[in-house]
């Protein structure tokens, strides 16, 4: 029977945002016939999002704690500033590497299973299946390795049925029994040219060992790039100047980015697809997360709370075109999804609320361009129709700008509207940017003027 010893730690990330969870299991292996222990690292978005399924990370020498730190803390600081995609970690500790990491040679006739077969038989049988009960868990399986680590990464993402979708090879060791594993990835490549399996590897250029391993895995990469591998995704960087034991954090950082960009539609992206006008903004979130569900071999919806998300970012970034066709969108898709009506009814109420302040907000950035431009007609015409929209809340700024652009196109009235209304219900204090205004000149002679001009002044000491 086997026995479970759970020491729970506290693991603070190094920037001082949100706690988060170290757990290190013990337990007796089947496989190996003696004690074991990985260690796995919660993310903070994991206890906050109680019902997403997460991709879990197997990162090998994770007995090492400064590297086991480094490696959390660095995918804790991009996760928490939304800079890349929340992973539960496992570390797995290693008692051999030699024995653990390094394939047998293909030549022999193995009665057992040893070397790198071994380790991977323990994953399946024993470490994947205690992580997929205690936690949520994703399809999607990533493998971390350094040195030898890297070696058994790249080694098992060239099989058939690997363990892993994604791997982050760093300075592999790829020189073993006459550069078996590159002959194997060849054969892998030639056999699956439609594979979606993505590999960073690097190497770098100082020190005797590390040209070594440099001049294997140069090998790799040209293999790998002249194969007609459309669909996977190889990177291999030579990092100048870099030693054996510098190359992981340059290696991890960009590797981890590249990885993220691929798993989430990250806002450098969506922001490119809105700017293009030749792009629409619909049907490529559509084509991200078909391509998505391809890559990660698990079906990626484009829900309602994704459609919000991504039009949220959007309205952010000043997008608002883009913002309000996706929540139109997402009006579209809650018809169709199976909601309690309850719910459904709250999530509509959420969606109109915002696309009410998009519209407004869409209206006044384009009236604000066409004052810009001189034409204080136009503008009037699209600050008045914004007004329409009956939005008050956190919109003083737009009316600021709107009343010279108003007093300017004749339209007193609807200036004076926007003086009462930061003057009595915004409490707005201060009146010297009306006053030194000289657009405001056409506002001046009207008996209002100056009364409201004495309560702006007014509000002004409320605020000291």
């Amino acid at each position: 029977m086997k026995k479970l010893f759970i020491l729970i730690l506290v693991f603070i990330s190094f920037l001082g945002f949100t706690q988060s969870e170290i757990i290190d299991y013990t337990f007796d292996s089947e496989v190996y016939q003696k004690e074991r222990t990985v260690s796995v690292f919660i993310p903070v978005a994991y206890t906050k999002d109680s019902a997403s399924n997460f991709v879990v990370a197997y990162l090998f020498d994770g007995q090492f704690q400064p590297y086991f730190s480094m490696v959390s803390s660095m995918m804790s600081y991009y996760e928490q500033t939304d800079e890349g995609q929340p992973m539960i970690i496992v570390g797995i500790h290693s008692e051999s590497r030699w024995d653990e990491f390094v394939p047998t040679p293909n030549s022999q006739e193995a009665s057992t299973t040893e070397g790198a077969d071994k380790l991977s038989l323990f994953l399946l049988r024993e470490v994947i299946p205690l992580i997929d009960s205690a936690y949520r868990t994703k399809k999607f399986k990533i493998g971390i390795g350094h040195s030898l680590g890297g070696t058994y990464v790249i080694n098992e993402v060239i099989k058939e049925n690997s363990i892993f979708n994604a791997v982050i090879a760093v300075s592999p060791n790829l020189r073993m029994y006459d550069e078996q594993i590159i002959d194997d990835a060849k054969a892998f490549f030639s056999n699956n040219s439609d594979n979606r399996r993505f590999i960073y590897a690097s190497a770098g250029t100082s020190g005797s060992m590390e040209l070594s391993f440099q001049k294997s895995l140069l090998r790799l990469d040209s293999i790998s790039s002249s194969a007609s591998l459309q669909n996977m995704f190889w990177k291999c960087d030579i990092l100048q100047g870099e030693n054996h034991m510098t190359t992981f954090i340059p290696t991890y950082n960009e590797g981890y980015l590249a990885l993220s960009s691929k798993l989430i539609l990250m806002d450098e992206e969506l922001i490119r697809i809105a700017e293009n006008p030749q792009l629409n903004v619909q049907e490529n979130l559509k084509s991200f997360y078909k391509e998505l569900s391809l890559f990660t071999d698990e079906e990626q919806v484009l829900n309602v709370n994704l459609l919000m998300k991504h039009a949220h970012t959007l309205y952010m970034y000043r997008k608002y075109k883009a913002s309000i066709e996706l929540y139109q969108f997402a009006q579209e898709v809650l018809e169709n999804e199976d909601l309690p009506l309850l719910e459904k009814k709250e999530v509509e109420g959420e969606i109109n609320t915002r696309l009410t302040r998009v519209e407004f907000m869409s209206l006044a950035a384009e009236a604000k361009d066409k004052a810009d431009a001189g034409d204080y007609i136009k503008a009037s015409e699209l600050y008045i129709k914004a007004f329409k929209i009956d939005l008050i809340k956190a919109t003083h700024f737009v009316r600021m700008d709107a009343i010279p652009v108003l007093a300017q196109a004749g339209e007193i009235e609807e200036a004076f509207v926007q003086l009462d209304l930061l003057a009595n219900r915004f409490e707005l204090g201060g009146n010297g940017g009306f006053i030194d205004d000289p657009l405001c000149e056409p506002l001046r002679e009207d008996k209002r003027w100056e009364k409201i001009m004495n309560k702006l002044a007014k509000n002004k000491e409320l605020y000291k």
